[in-house]
């Protein structure tokens, strides 16, 4: 029987039997249906708009647009603030040019820039709008917004199907758009999550090649163009965060960005449309600058306060809130309904719409006036006219000490790496814990405060993993740390911390097993986490720094102010290394010789300036510094600022007269001691009046 044989000997039988040209038109003639079997699954058709005179009379009119089709984000009425921002997107749009307006926070203003958004589409106004915030996740939000109106809204989908249909079409597949097509024309749709997308070409349809992207200003988006396209209007949301708008750079940055990468997207030539919105945070801040028409005169920059005008009875007001915080809601509430009509005398409102809220059956709030002193009596005065009246205080504002990355690159010593400076005195260390990866500074010292960074590294510990146990992550430490150990001791190493803030107990048992010079340190800062006050039985070089002796441990640990050293390490980094003659300026840091290796150092002195010391001016002339972050990546400016607090307690100081000490000095009736001999037999000792 046939089917006894080989596949071999029954395809010679089969050939003699059957024509090869009979099985190759076969073959061709099932290739050709399953074509047309997955060309006719690719194949949509467009249904009939439902309400021709609806769509146009929308299109026609952006308010009625978006309160037809999106009408439960749209419930309440819109005010002056809410016309003026789809005024401004709206001629943008379609006159060119640039317009800022700074919104109270919490009006719907990015609510109006997403439906505003969809309605330039869709009224055929705009075809490459890019959407830019002050980050790329929160301009990814307004983007997938875009995409679930045209996906999920039942009433686009009804006007406007030749843009919607397609969409629902690919039924969460973006990769069969490639085969998609309208009676043989493919719809050439993009519809990607993450990247941009590009409406269907429908036959009769004006939206095709229509697109949109996305970007922050902590991206690089310099010369988008997509097939051959690109932006057309620029929607800018919000373009800083609260880190951005604190720091001088940040905001340079920004400005920077704006008028010139945004500024030319567009075609060569083209004056290309950019509406911003924002809210103001501080009187430095890029939305304070783009605002002020004297500073930046291209943006015709309007600011709007929530209260226009303040009531007449502001005593009045006082007293509510005082009420409020002292009586509560109820009380309050009470007080305001007894005395409404002088309390609300003279007041103007930007937006009257408030949110109702009971207690007990008892509404609370009965008037937007009310709304916004509550506001007040849950903060501040300040906080509010900075985020509700886009006019925050006055003495908001900053300056900063201008160190540079480049700069700390610049401050380099004549020795190499690991060699020590001829007059070195003592060598300090500082190691800033990680799980994985710990940085770590060698520094030589001298007097009067002459420091060089002898070498730098980062300590691994291996053998973890992100599920890996409390238990296994300190034992993995503590094998680590000894092994780090080994190659950082050294005669002349008079002190070493170790930060035990996220793992004191591998970090406690390393230091006793391993001895001096090595010894726990706990960083602390003025905000969250306060230093301590030291203890009379403490041991104290002075306050920013100083060894207190642990209940349940048998060692000494170091509390530091941290603010205090990474202040006085980028000050040392301020002052040139050497003068004029070629000598080391007093109160100096410099790096050892790259030998000409360029970049050698250009990591380690983005740690030091990852965070930036401002100057924030107080009331009565005074001003107080302040660190802010401006990078997570900031663990060497840790540990070189571990290593000057262990410098500083062993006598090393830009001034003179300052006495200090180690732990575990013999004391005795009048004061405690303890004597030093570094490598070269010289004697050095530090003491503490008692």
């Amino acid at each position: 029987m046939l089917s006894e044989l080989s596949k071999q000997d029954q395809a010679a039988i089969l050939s003699t039997l059957i024509p090869s040209s009979t099985v190759s038109d076969e073959r061709s003639t099932d290739a050709t249906r399953k074509r047309l079997v997955r060309s006719e699954a690719a194949r949509i058709a467009i249904p009939e708009v439902k309400n021709p005179q609806r769509r146009k009379q929308c299109q026609c009119d952006p308010e009625l647009f978006l309160r037809t089709y999106f009408a439960s984000r749209y419930q309440r009425s819109f005010s002056r603030l809410h016309r003026v921002m789809i005024d401004t997107i709206y001629d943008r749009a379609k006159y060119g040019g640039r317009q800022a307006v700074a919104a109270p926070r919490g009006v719907g203003k990015t609510e109006v820039a997403k439906g505003m958004l969809c309605y330039l589409i869709l009224a055929g106004m705009v075809r490459f709008p890019l959407i830019i915030c002050a980050t790329s996740e929160l301009a990814g939000r307004i983007y997938k917004d875009f995409r679930s109106k045209i996906t999920n809204n039942e009433l686009l989908y009804e006007d406007f199907p030749e843009v919607c249909h397609p969409v629902r079409a690919l039924e969460g597949a973006p990769q069969r758009a490639g085969k998609q097509h309208v009676d043989g024309e493919l719809t050439r749709i993009a519809w990607t999550a993450n990247d941009y997308l590009s409406l269907p070409y429908v036959p009769g349809s004006s939206y095709g090649g229509v697109k949109m992207s996305y970007y922050g200003l902590d991206s690089a988006f310099r010369g988008v163009n997509i097939d051959g396209d690109r932006p057309d209007f620029v929607l800018i949301d919000d373009p800083e965060t609260r880190e951005s708008a604190a720091s001088l750079d940040q905001i340079q940055n920004r400005e920077n960005m704006v008028d010139q990468d945004v500024a030319g997207l567009g075609e060569l030539g083209d004056n290309i449309a950019i509406a911003l919105l924002t809210t103001v945070q501080n009187r430095y801040c890029y939305s304070w600058r783009v605002t002020d028409p004297k500073i930046k005169p291209a943006f015709n920059g309007e600011r709007f306060a929530l209260i226009e005008q303040w009531p007449d009875n502001m005593d009045a007001w006082y007293t509510y809130v005082a009420k409020r915080n002292t009586e509560g809601e109820v009380a309050a509430a009470g007080y305001y309904l007894a005395s409404r009509e002088e309390m609300d005398r003279g007041h103007v409102m930007l937006v009257e719409d408030f949110q109702e809220v009971e207690k007990d059956g008892k509404q609370l709030v009965h008037s937007a006036l009310q709304a916004a002193w509550n506001k007040i009596a849950e903060t501040s005065m300040a906080a509010f006219r900075t985020e509700y009246q886009n006019d925050p205080e006055e003495e908001e504002a900053i300056e900063g000490n201008g160190l540079t990355a480049a700069k700390v690159q610049m401050r380099l010593a004549l020795e190499l790496q690991g060699e020590l400076p001829r007059d070195t005195e003592c060598v300090t260390i500082g190691l800033d814990i990680g799980k994985h990866s710990s940085h770590w500074v060698k520094m030589a010292w001298q007097n009067p405060a002459i420091g060089t960074v002898i070498d730098y590294g980062v300590m691994e510990t291996y053998g973890l993993t992100f599920q890996s146990e409390q238990s296994a992550i300190e034992s993995a430490l503590l094998a680590a740390l000894e092994s780090w150990a080994d190659d950082m001791r050294s005669a002349n190493s008079l002190l070493a911390f170790i930060d035990s803030g996220a793992y004191s107990d591998a970090v406690y048992t390393a230091c006793r097993k391993l001895g001096r010079p090595f010894f726990p340190s706990k960083g602390w800062d003025a905000g969250r986490f306060r230093m301590p006050q030291a203890r009379t039985n403490d041991r104290i070089p002075f306050q920013q720094a100083f060894a207190s002796k642990q209940n349940n441990e048998a060692l000494w640990l170091y509390n530091l102010n941290t603010e205090h050293w990474k202040t006085w390490v980028h000050q040392r980094f301020l002052i040139e290394s050497y003068d004029a003659a070629g000598g080391r300026n007093a109160g100096s840091i410099a790096i050892y010789n790259h030998a000409g290796d360029k970049k050698r150092h250009l990591s380690f002195a983005h740690h030091i300036v990852a965070e930036e010391l401002q100057l924030i001016p107080v009331h009565g002339g005074a001003v107080k510094p302040k660190l802010v972050l401006k990078s997570r990546n900031n663990h060497w400016l840790d540990a070189i600022a571990m290593a000057s607090a262990a410098a500083a307690c062993v006598g090393i100081k830009v001034l003179d007269g300052r006495e200090t000490i180690l732990p575990n000095a013999k004391q005795e009736p009048r004061k405690t001691i303890h004597q030093f001999r570094d490598p070269w037999g010289r004697s050095f000792v530090a003491s503490k009046r008692t």
